[in-house]
Parts: C-alpha cells; structure tokens; sequence
C-alpha cells in the first residue's frame, strides 16, 4: 500500500508515524522547511516539499500510485482542492480530509472526497463524553 499525506503539523505528523511504524509506505507533501526537515529527520527520505495543490508537487510526490491520499490541512479549501487534484488528476482510489468547518462536511462529500474527518464533532464528542458523568445527580 501507498499513502501520500498532505501536511505534516500534528495530524499528518502523526498519521505518518502511525502508518509507517504498520509497514505502510508514505509520503509527506509539506510547504513548510522546518517540517518537511522534522519528517526527513524522524523518517527518512519521505517527504516532498512544496505546495499539495500543485499539481507538479502532487505528481513529485508519487500521487498517481497511491492507493490513499489524506489531506491534513488546517483549511478546509486547501484540503478539498488537494483531494480534487488527487482524485480527478491522478484517479486515486480513496481520499480523506480533515474538515475544521462543520457546514463544510456535506460539501466535501457531495464534491467526491470519499472519507471527511470533522474535526469539530470528534473535539466536541470527546468533550462531551469526558464531562457527562457531571450532569448526573447523585443522589
């Protein structure tokens, strides 16, 4: 399996960890040098530096073979324009992306992004979860 994943902040950081400690061979695309050198570093020759909405850094970075592409992106429009890229350029099978914005989420999926991450639901159900126990009256 091929994963290319777009961002390496906490999510991609992470992610890339996570899939490369299972076997899986990854790819980082990153803009910023000091991440992109963090992933060198921590992982190897795995990163790609530039812009994951070019399509020349996507096609650099071996998008055309992954089998899943993750975009990690803190803004919505960043992440949905790299899945579009990588799903109708480069005709990769499974994309994901984090979406920060809740109204956003039927919008990725109605435009083709095969799997969304709603960052603000899984922060808001763990809270929830942490804290119900405080709405329970002992008696």
């Amino acid at each position: 399996m091929y994963i290319v994943i777009l961002g390496a902040g906490t999510v991609g950081y992470r992610m890339s960890s996570w899939f490369t400690t299972a076997g899986v061979e990854v790819t980082v695309v990153e803009k910023d040098l000091i991440r992109s050198q963090r992933i060198q570093d921590d992982f190897g020759s795995v990163v790609v530096q530039g812009d994951g909405t070019d399509v020349n850094v996507l096609d650099k970075a071996g998008v055309g073979r992954a089998d899943l592409f993750l975009a990690t992106l803190g803004r919505d429009e960043h992440n949905l324009v790299a899945c579009q890229i990588a799903k109708h350029k480069f005709l990769v099978n499974k994309t994901v992306a984090l979406v920060n914005e809740p109204d956003n989420n039927e919008f990725f999926s109605t435009l083709g992004v095969d799997i969304t991450v709603n960052v603000t639901d899984l922060i808001v159900g763990d809270i929830e979860t942490k804290t119900a126990g405080f709405l329970v009256e002992e008696i």
